[in-house]
């Protein structure tokens, strides 16, 4: 087993024994797992974003069909909880929180944008010999107009992970730039970024004379990370009250912002 995943296996700690299922709806690669251990039993992705609301439940039916899960064989749920599309987080999260309390249920809420990161890298680490720790890891979904969800994580050479900058939206050639011309960065740099065509130039450019190695790695979220973000974070992760549970927009929708701004004082 590799430094990286060894590490992955040693931090997970605290997340239910059993079937697990996990979901994330905050890009148009809606994904559904069920998962045991570190074991994937099974997992479906759709491209669908305008159809999370129609496609979820069926997709989660189906899904524990061809595994041979029945719900009352679930011992936890984990969920993605943005950022991302405003309107497939909040799909997500309502569904993951009626799974858990009709069943009774612990809830794990994570960072979409953690799991993409750990996701990539993973990724990058399998398809690149050259791609080693100490690194950063930079995930960015298109949030338009130049605009990206984004954070930056930070991996070691012994697979332990943790958060250098917070989950947020930026305008991404201008916070790539900064990344790369970080004096505390290290001598690797990963751009996780959500699909083949994205931010090709802003990182090129980013990169460009900064004397640092820097890759950019697409790759599809995938619910599966989110299983294995839940369970590197444990007790951390879990949800006191379900019910309490809300997705992190990182800001407010644009619809929203206008009427506070119509709002009289």
């Amino acid at each position: 087993m590799s430094d990286v995943r060894a590490g992955a296996a040693a931090a997970g700690r605290g997340l239910a024994d059993g079937p697990v299922l996990a979901m994330d709806t905050s890009t148009a690669a809606m994904s559904v797992a069920i998962v045991e251990g570190h074991k994937v039993l099974g997992e479906t992705q759709s491209l669908s974003e305008r159809n999370h609301s129609v496609r979820l439940l069926p997709e989660i039916d189906e899904l524990m069909k061809g595994c041979g899960v029945r719900t009352r064989d679930l011992r936890a749920v984990a969920i993605g909880v943005g950022p991302g599309s405003y309107t497939g987080v909040r799909i997500g999260v309502t569904v993951a929180k009626t799974f858990t309390w009709s069943l009774g249920l612990p809830l794990y809420a994570v960072s979409s944008l953690e799991a993409l990161s750990l996701g990539g890298w993973l990724a990058a680490c399998g398809a690149s010999p050259t791609v080693s720790a100490p690194a950063w890891v930079v995930p960015a979904l298109d949030a338009r107009r130049g605009q990206a969800y984004t954070a930056v994580y930070a991996v070691d050479v012994g697979g332990a992970w943790s958060r250098v900058r917070a989950d947020g939206i930026e305008l991404f050639r201008g916070y790539a730039e900064q990344v790369m011309r970080a004096p505390e960065r290290p001598g690797a740099v990963v751009f996780v970024v959500g699909d083949e065509d994205s931010f090709a130039g802003e990182v090129g450019a980013a990169a460009e004379g900064s004397g640092t190695v820097a890759l950019r790695v697409p790759h599809a979220m995938r619910a599966r990370d989110i299983a294995a973000v839940a369970r590197r974070h444990g007790a951390a992760a879990l949800v006191r009250d379900p019910h309490d549970l809300a997705p992190n927009y990182t800001q407010l929708a644009e619809a929203e912002a206008k009427l506070i701004a119509r709002a009289p004082e």
